[in-house]
């Protein structure tokens, strides 16, 4: 391994990080998302709902789309029948730096 780098082939340069010009793979693409999400929304079981490749302001991203569970016990009970017992969160990782882009609102598709 050569001096700056790590096994992961990031290159540490005046506290910034530049990845290889390689894609990051997809798992690291759900785990980097993994990690975002519960650094901004908290601890909670994430499950993995959608996995695309897209273009996104002229970037090549992963989306990953999220689901965690809703607190339900806070809402009056005539409203816990129709509310989705899960959330739905879409993060754009940067395909090349593994940074997150973008994370947002994923609403369900009407049933």
């Amino acid at each position: 391994m050569a001096p700056g780098e790590s096994a992961r082939g990031i290159d540490y340069h005046e506290g910034a990080y530049r990845r290889s010009a390689t894609m990051i793979d997809v798992k690291e693409a759900v785990q980097i998302a993994k990690g975002r999400a519960a650094e901004m929304l908290g601890p909670s079981s994430f499950g993995l709902e959608e996995i695309e490749r897209e273009g996104y302001k002229g970037h090549e991203v992963w989306s990953i789309t999220l689901s965690y569970p809703r607190d339900l016990s806070e809402l009056p009970h005539i409203l816990r029948v129709g509310t989705p017992p899960l959330h739905y969160k879409r993060f754009l990782i940067d395909g090349e730096t593994g940074e997150l882009v973008a994370m947002k609102i994923r609403e369900p598709a009407s049933q």
